[in-house]
């Protein structure tokens, strides 16, 4: 089974590396990469852009969220 899986998967690669050959990528400006990626995070809600995901920064954001709840209002 496993070498079977390995097989199949060896030889998705090899069409993988055919096709890749026979079309190779655009020329593309590093300032149209930049546009893009900017076009793609908009498309991003505002919750998700608002999240970090870094796993050194929850505790920070835990304390933020919490003292959130303790601000009174002036």
């Amino acid at each position: 089974m496993i070498d079977e899986d390995l097989a199949a998967r060896g030889r998705q690669w090899a069409r993988f590396n055919e096709w890749e050959r026979s079309a190779p990528p655009p020329e593309r400006t590093p300032a149209a990469c930049v546009a893009d990626v900017g076009a793609l995070y908009e498309w991003f809600s505002s919750g998700t852009k608002s999240v970090d995901p870094d796993p050194e920064k929850l505790g920070i954001q835990s304390m933020h969220a919490a003292l959130a709840r303790l601000t009174v209002p002036r």
